[in-house]
Protein backbone atom coordinates (compact mmCIF):
# COMPACT_ATOMS: atom_id res chain seq x y z
CA UNK A 1 0.00 0.00 0.00
CA UNK A 2 3.07 2.28 0.23
CA UNK A 3 4.18 1.48 -3.31
CA UNK A 4 3.19 4.85 -4.81
CA UNK A 5 5.20 6.65 -2.14
CA UNK A 6 8.19 4.37 -2.70
CA UNK A 7 8.13 5.27 -6.40
CA UNK A 8 8.19 8.99 -5.57
CA UNK A 9 11.14 8.49 -3.20
CA UNK A 10 13.07 6.26 -5.61
CA UNK A 11 12.69 8.85 -8.36
CA UNK A 12 13.79 11.69 -6.08
CA UNK A 13 16.79 9.71 -4.81
CA UNK A 14 17.85 8.80 -8.34
CA UNK A 15 17.85 12.47 -9.37
CA UNK A 16 19.70 13.39 -6.22
CA UNK A 17 22.41 10.77 -6.69
CA UNK A 18 22.90 11.90 -10.29
CA UNK A 19 23.47 15.44 -9.01
CA UNK A 20 26.30 14.47 -6.66
CA UNK A 21 29.94 15.17 -7.64
CA UNK A 22 31.93 12.49 -9.42
CA UNK A 23 34.52 12.22 -6.63
CA UNK A 24 35.22 8.63 -5.64
CA UNK A 25 34.07 9.23 -2.04
CA UNK A 26 30.50 9.48 -3.37
CA UNK A 27 30.65 6.07 -5.08
CA UNK A 28 29.92 4.04 -1.90
CA UNK A 29 26.94 6.32 -1.16
CA UNK A 30 25.49 5.84 -4.63
CA UNK A 31 26.10 2.10 -4.37
CA UNK A 32 24.42 1.78 -0.97
CA UNK A 33 21.31 3.75 -1.91
CA UNK A 34 20.98 1.92 -5.22
CA UNK A 35 20.86 -1.40 -3.37
CA UNK A 36 17.22 -0.48 -2.85
CA UNK A 37 15.12 -1.54 0.09
CA UNK A 38 11.49 -1.22 1.08
CA UNK A 39 11.77 2.53 1.83
CA UNK A 40 8.97 2.01 4.32
CA UNK A 41 10.19 4.61 6.84
CA UNK A 42 10.51 7.36 4.25
CA UNK A 43 7.25 6.26 2.63
CA UNK A 44 5.55 6.86 5.98
CA UNK A 45 6.76 10.47 5.87
CA UNK A 46 5.02 10.97 2.52
CA UNK A 47 1.94 9.09 3.70
CA UNK A 48 1.57 11.30 6.78
CA UNK A 49 2.04 14.45 4.69
CA UNK A 50 -0.57 13.15 2.24
CA UNK A 51 -3.11 12.32 4.97
CA UNK A 52 -2.86 15.74 6.59
CA UNK A 53 -2.01 18.05 3.69
CA UNK A 54 -3.21 16.17 0.63
CA UNK A 55 0.21 16.34 -1.04
CA UNK A 56 2.97 13.82 -0.32
CA UNK A 57 5.54 15.82 -2.29
CA UNK A 58 5.48 18.58 0.32
CA UNK A 59 7.59 16.31 2.54
CA UNK A 60 9.92 14.87 -0.10
CA UNK A 61 13.03 16.46 1.44
CA UNK A 62 12.13 15.10 4.87
CA UNK A 63 11.47 11.65 3.36
CA UNK A 64 14.83 11.69 1.56
CA UNK A 65 16.54 12.71 4.79
CA UNK A 66 14.92 9.79 6.64
CA UNK A 67 15.92 7.32 3.93
CA UNK A 68 19.49 8.52 3.60
CA UNK A 69 19.95 8.65 7.37
CA UNK A 70 18.72 5.04 7.55
CA UNK A 71 21.29 4.09 4.91
CA UNK A 72 24.00 5.93 6.85
CA UNK A 73 23.22 3.82 9.94
CA UNK A 74 23.33 0.63 7.86
CA UNK A 75 26.79 1.45 6.47
CA UNK A 76 28.20 1.91 9.98
CA UNK A 77 26.18 -0.98 11.49
CA UNK A 78 27.66 -3.33 8.88
CA UNK A 79 31.17 -2.27 9.89
CA UNK A 80 30.43 -2.90 13.58
CA UNK A 81 28.75 -6.24 12.84
CA UNK A 82 31.50 -7.23 10.37
CA UNK A 83 28.71 -8.10 7.95
CA UNK A 84 29.70 -9.16 4.44
CA UNK A 85 26.33 -8.89 2.72
CA UNK A 86 23.59 -6.26 2.64
CA UNK A 87 20.46 -6.94 0.58
CA UNK A 88 22.27 -9.82 -1.08
CA UNK A 89 25.25 -7.69 -2.20
CA UNK A 90 28.64 -6.85 -0.74
CA UNK A 91 28.56 -4.40 2.14
CA UNK A 92 30.27 -1.07 1.56
CA UNK A 93 33.29 -1.84 3.75
CA UNK A 94 33.77 -5.17 1.96
CA UNK A 95 33.51 -3.69 -1.53
CA UNK A 96 35.77 -0.74 -0.72
CA UNK A 97 37.45 -0.60 2.70
CA UNK A 98 36.54 0.13 6.31
CA UNK A 99 38.08 3.60 6.06
CA UNK A 100 36.12 4.36 2.90
CA UNK A 101 32.91 3.12 4.54
CA UNK A 102 33.42 5.28 7.64
CA UNK A 103 34.20 8.38 5.62
CA UNK A 104 31.37 7.89 3.12
CA UNK A 105 29.00 7.27 6.04
CA UNK A 106 30.12 10.54 7.65
CA UNK A 107 29.62 12.33 4.35
CA UNK A 108 26.18 10.78 3.93
CA UNK A 109 25.10 12.15 7.32
CA UNK A 110 26.34 15.60 6.32
CA UNK A 111 24.33 15.35 3.09
CA UNK A 112 21.24 14.42 5.11
CA UNK A 113 21.51 17.67 7.04
CA UNK A 114 22.00 19.64 3.85
CA UNK A 115 18.83 18.11 2.38
CA UNK A 116 16.81 19.04 5.47
CA UNK A 117 17.96 22.65 5.21
CA UNK A 118 16.68 22.71 1.62
CA UNK A 119 13.17 21.73 2.70
CA UNK A 120 10.35 24.11 1.83
CA UNK A 121 8.97 23.86 5.35
CA UNK A 122 12.04 25.37 7.08
CA UNK A 123 10.43 24.30 10.33
CA UNK A 124 12.87 24.31 13.25
CA UNK A 125 10.65 21.89 15.19
CA UNK A 126 11.06 19.34 12.39
CA UNK A 127 14.83 19.70 12.57
CA UNK A 128 14.69 19.25 16.35
CA UNK A 129 12.68 16.04 16.01
CA UNK A 130 15.10 14.68 13.44
CA UNK A 131 18.29 15.45 15.36
CA UNK A 132 16.85 14.15 18.61
CA UNK A 133 16.08 10.93 16.73
CA UNK A 134 19.59 10.73 15.28
CA UNK A 135 21.04 10.93 18.80
CA UNK A 136 18.64 8.27 20.09
CA UNK A 137 19.41 5.85 17.23
CA UNK A 138 23.11 6.03 18.10
CA UNK A 139 22.27 5.46 21.77
CA UNK A 140 20.22 2.41 20.79
CA UNK A 141 23.04 0.97 18.71
CA UNK A 142 25.41 1.49 21.63
CA UNK A 143 23.06 -0.39 23.97
CA UNK A 144 22.77 -3.23 21.46
CA UNK A 145 26.56 -3.56 21.38
CA UNK A 146 26.79 -3.45 25.19
CA UNK A 147 24.15 -6.19 25.46
CA UNK A 148 26.31 -8.51 23.35
CA UNK A 149 28.85 -8.54 26.17
CA UNK A 150 26.37 -8.75 29.06
CA UNK A 151 25.25 -12.09 30.43
CA UNK A 152 22.03 -10.71 31.84
CA UNK A 153 19.71 -8.21 30.18
CA UNK A 154 16.24 -7.42 31.47
CA UNK A 155 13.12 -7.22 29.35
CA UNK A 156 12.89 -3.51 30.18
CA UNK A 157 16.44 -2.92 28.96
CA UNK A 158 15.71 -4.77 25.73
CA UNK A 159 12.52 -2.80 25.06
CA UNK A 160 14.36 0.48 25.67
CA UNK A 161 17.08 -0.58 23.26
CA UNK A 162 14.72 -1.46 20.39
CA UNK A 163 12.72 1.69 21.01
CA UNK A 164 15.88 3.75 20.48
CA UNK A 165 17.49 1.67 17.76
CA UNK A 166 14.39 0.96 15.66
CA UNK A 167 11.15 2.60 16.77
CA UNK A 168 12.19 6.25 17.12
CA UNK A 169 13.08 6.55 13.41
CA UNK A 170 9.67 5.17 12.41
CA UNK A 171 8.07 7.65 14.81
CA UNK A 172 10.20 10.51 13.52
CA UNK A 173 9.31 9.71 9.91
CA UNK A 174 5.60 9.87 10.69
CA UNK A 175 5.78 12.99 12.84
CA UNK A 176 7.81 14.99 10.34
CA UNK A 177 5.40 14.13 7.54
CA UNK A 178 2.42 15.06 9.68
CA UNK A 179 4.01 18.38 10.66
CA UNK A 180 4.77 19.26 7.05
CA UNK A 181 1.20 18.34 6.14
CA UNK A 182 -0.17 20.77 8.69
CA UNK A 183 -1.17 18.47 11.53
CA UNK A 184 -1.77 19.97 14.95
CA UNK A 185 0.92 19.44 17.57
CA UNK A 186 -1.41 16.99 19.33
CA UNK A 187 -2.02 14.93 16.19
CA UNK A 188 1.68 14.96 15.28
CA UNK A 189 2.43 13.53 18.73
CA UNK A 190 -0.22 10.83 18.31
CA UNK A 191 1.46 9.86 15.03
CA UNK A 192 4.82 9.82 16.83
CA UNK A 193 3.42 7.55 19.55
CA UNK A 194 1.91 5.33 16.86
CA UNK A 195 5.36 5.02 15.31
CA UNK A 196 6.99 4.15 18.65
CA UNK A 197 4.51 1.41 19.46
CA UNK A 198 4.43 0.05 15.93
CA UNK A 199 8.22 0.16 15.69
CA UNK A 200 8.62 -1.89 18.86
CA UNK A 201 5.99 -4.38 17.66
CA UNK A 202 7.79 -4.48 14.28
CA UNK A 203 11.13 -5.38 15.90
CA UNK A 204 9.64 -8.06 18.14
CA UNK A 205 7.91 -9.53 15.08
CA UNK A 206 11.26 -9.46 13.25
CA UNK A 207 12.91 -11.29 16.16
CA UNK A 208 10.18 -13.93 16.05
CA UNK A 209 10.59 -14.45 12.30
CA UNK A 210 14.32 -14.98 12.75
CA UNK A 211 13.69 -18.10 14.82
CA UNK A 212 10.26 -19.07 13.47
CA UNK A 213 10.11 -18.07 9.79
CA UNK A 214 6.85 -18.41 7.89
CA UNK A 215 6.77 -19.75 4.33
CA UNK A 216 9.63 -19.55 1.85
CA UNK A 217 10.00 -15.77 1.49
CA UNK A 218 12.11 -15.30 4.59
CA UNK A 219 15.50 -14.25 3.26
CA UNK A 220 17.76 -14.56 6.29
CA UNK A 221 19.42 -17.58 7.81
CA UNK A 222 17.07 -19.28 10.27
CA UNK A 223 18.20 -18.66 13.84
CA UNK A 224 20.80 -16.04 12.96
CA UNK A 225 20.02 -14.11 16.14
CA UNK A 226 20.34 -17.28 18.21
CA UNK A 227 23.76 -18.05 16.74
CA UNK A 228 24.91 -14.52 17.54
CA UNK A 229 23.46 -14.79 21.07
CA UNK A 230 21.49 -11.61 20.42
CA UNK A 231 19.54 -10.55 23.48
CA UNK A 232 16.09 -10.71 21.91
CA UNK A 233 12.96 -10.85 24.04
CA UNK A 234 12.80 -14.63 23.58
CA UNK A 235 16.46 -15.24 24.38
CA UNK A 236 16.29 -13.01 27.47
CA UNK A 237 13.17 -14.78 28.74
CA UNK A 238 14.78 -18.17 28.21
CA UNK A 239 17.98 -17.17 30.04
CA UNK A 240 16.00 -15.86 32.99
CA UNK A 241 14.24 -19.21 33.42
CA UNK A 242 17.07 -21.69 32.88
CA UNK A 243 18.14 -24.01 35.64
CA UNK A 244 21.82 -24.02 36.64
CA UNK A 245 22.33 -27.25 34.67
CA UNK A 246 20.66 -25.80 31.59
CA UNK A 247 22.80 -22.65 31.78
CA UNK A 248 25.93 -24.82 31.74
CA UNK A 249 24.53 -26.70 28.75
CA UNK A 250 23.74 -23.49 26.84
CA UNK A 251 27.23 -22.12 27.50
CA UNK A 252 28.77 -25.36 26.26
CA UNK A 253 26.79 -25.09 23.01
CA UNK A 254 28.35 -21.73 22.20
CA UNK A 255 31.83 -22.64 23.39
CA UNK A 256 32.07 -25.85 21.36
CA UNK A 257 33.70 -25.89 17.96
CA UNK A 258 32.22 -29.27 17.07
CA UNK A 259 28.50 -28.53 17.20
CA UNK A 260 26.94 -27.42 13.92
CA UNK A 261 25.01 -24.17 13.73
CA UNK A 262 21.76 -25.95 12.92
CA UNK A 263 22.08 -28.09 16.04
CA UNK A 264 22.70 -25.05 18.25
CA UNK A 265 19.58 -23.40 16.87
CA UNK A 266 17.53 -26.56 17.33
CA UNK A 267 18.63 -27.07 20.94
CA UNK A 268 17.98 -23.44 21.88
CA UNK A 269 14.56 -23.65 20.28
CA UNK A 270 13.80 -26.73 22.40
CA UNK A 271 14.39 -24.52 25.44
CA UNK A 272 12.31 -21.76 23.82
CA UNK A 273 9.44 -24.22 23.57
CA UNK A 274 9.94 -25.48 27.11
CA UNK A 275 9.68 -21.99 28.61
CA UNK A 276 7.00 -20.62 26.27
CA UNK A 277 9.06 -17.67 25.13
CA UNK A 278 7.39 -17.52 21.71
CA UNK A 279 4.00 -17.02 23.32
CA UNK A 280 5.47 -14.28 25.51
CA UNK A 281 6.94 -12.48 22.49
CA UNK A 282 3.65 -12.72 20.58
CA UNK A 283 1.75 -11.27 23.57
CA UNK A 284 4.18 -8.36 23.88
CA UNK A 285 4.04 -7.72 20.13
CA UNK A 286 0.23 -7.76 20.15
CA UNK A 287 0.11 -5.38 23.13
CA UNK A 288 2.28 -2.81 21.36
CA UNK A 289 0.33 -3.27 18.13
CA UNK A 290 -2.95 -2.69 19.98
CA UNK A 291 -1.55 0.46 21.58
CA UNK A 292 -0.42 1.67 18.15
CA UNK A 293 -3.97 1.30 16.80
CA UNK A 294 -5.26 3.21 19.84
CA UNK A 295 -2.90 6.08 18.98
CA UNK A 296 -4.39 6.29 15.48
CA UNK A 297 -7.93 6.36 16.81
CA UNK A 298 -7.10 9.36 19.01
CA UNK A 299 -6.12 11.54 16.05
CA UNK A 300 -8.49 13.96 14.35
CA UNK A 301 -8.08 12.17 11.00
CA UNK A 302 -11.22 11.11 9.18
CA UNK A 303 -12.24 7.47 9.28
CA UNK A 304 -10.84 6.69 5.84
CA UNK A 305 -7.42 8.08 6.76
CA UNK A 306 -7.43 6.18 10.04
CA UNK A 307 -8.24 3.00 8.12
CA UNK A 308 -5.24 3.58 5.85
CA UNK A 309 -2.91 3.65 8.87
CA UNK A 310 -4.62 0.66 10.49
CA UNK A 311 -4.24 -1.35 7.27
CA UNK A 312 -0.56 -0.45 7.10
CA UNK A 313 -0.04 -1.58 10.69
CA UNK A 314 -1.91 -4.84 10.03
CA UNK A 315 0.10 -5.58 6.90
CA UNK A 316 3.37 -4.92 8.75
CA UNK A 317 2.44 -7.35 11.50
CA UNK A 318 1.30 -10.02 9.04
CA UNK A 319 4.42 -10.02 6.90
CA UNK A 320 6.42 -13.24 6.79
CA UNK A 321 9.83 -11.91 5.72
Amino acid sequence: MLEKYKEIIDEALLKYLDSLPSYTIYDPIKYMVNLGGKRFRSSLTLLASDLYGGNPNLAIKEAMAVELFHNFTLVHDDIMDQATLRRGQQTVHEKWSTNDAILSGDLLYALVNQILIESQSLNQSIHSVFHKTAIEVCEGQSLDMIFEEKNEVSEEEYLKMIKLKTAVLVACALKMGAMVGGATETDAQFLYNFGINLGIAFQIHDDILDAYPVGEKFGKKIGGDILEKKKTLMFISMLNQLSKKEKIHVNSLYESNDIKDKEIVNQIKVLYDKYGVLDLAIRRKDNYHTEAISNIMQTSLNERSKEVLVMFAENLMNRNY
